[in-house]
């Protein structure tokens, strides 16, 4: 049957996104909802929560890191290309296949180097929050920056081999 190998990787795909989708709504929703409780028990209490400060700083952290994500995989990244805007065909898959690798290359240094800071958070017993260990919540950084990595690698590769459609808007 042709086709089945990659039909499995679609579904999977489909999940995975689906997941980040479900997790970022979450995240976000969690974040508006302490956000309103601290003002209502500031301006009405007069005392808000005591955690809702930093655990808003997380939050932001993990959104931004998620979206970042989301971004890559919707080829909705910030650009900077005014080349490939103006060329076509081989040539403009090949600056936009560079401007992926490069892409994976920076993401992957910043993904080994954000593991290197999350294992001395480790190694160091680091507490955030209600004794949270630090590494457990510092560990979305180099997760994003290593599936942003995979995900330009992978676009970059298939550019090259001619497998992917141009990510640049209003090609």
């Amino acid at each position: 049957m042709p086709g089945t190998g990659s039909g499995w990787l679609r579904r999977v795909e489909r999940v995975v996104h689906a997941a980040e989708d479900t997790l970022l709504i979450a995240l976000l929703g969690a974040m508006i909802l302490i956000g309103a409780s601290q003002i209502f028990m500031r301006n009405v209490l007069g005392e808000g929560l005591g955690w809702a400060d930093e655990s808003q700083r997380l939050l932001v952290l993990w959104i931004g890191l998620l979206g970042a994500m989301a971004a890559s995989r919707d080829g909705r990244q910030l650009r900077i290309d005014l080349v490939s805007r103006y060329m076509r065909g081989y040539s403009r898959r090949f600056i936009e296949s560079f401007a992926d690798l490069l892409t994976a290359a920076v993401s992957g240094v910043i993904g080994w180097y954000a593991l290197a800071f999350v294992r001395e958070s480790y190694a160091f017993g680091d507490e955030l929050v209600g004794g949270t260990p630090a590494w457990l919540v510092q560990g979305v950084i180099p997760l994003a920056f290593v599936v942003i990595a995979l995900r330009h690698l992978i676009a970059g590769v298939a550019g090259l081999m001619g497998r992917r459609q141009s990510s640049v808007p209003g090609s």
